[in-house]
């Protein structure tokens, strides 16, 4: 008998410039809301591709990230 494996929805609720920390986004996976800066968030889509599940979410979340960029001080 096959095995199913379920993960829970991840939900991508927006960014966040925290101080010392830089630009961050925020995801809601299952019901606990996780942080990631850009190389977390990459280093978890490469995760979840190895693993074979489909980042879709995190891939949109790094797409914004980038397009944004780092905020510049005056």
């Amino acid at each position: 008998m096959d095995s199913i494996t379920t993960i829970p929805a991840t939900e991508f609720t927006g960014l966040y410039n925290l101080p010392g920390e830089g630009l961050v986004a925020e995801l809601v996976v299952g019901t606990k809301a996780h942080l990631f800066d850009r190389q977390g968030l990459q280093h978890r889509i490469v995760h979840m591709k190895q693993e074979g599940v489909i980042a879709e979410v995190e891939e949109l979340a790094l797409a914004q990230m980038n397009a944004i960029g780092s905020p510049q001080l005056i």
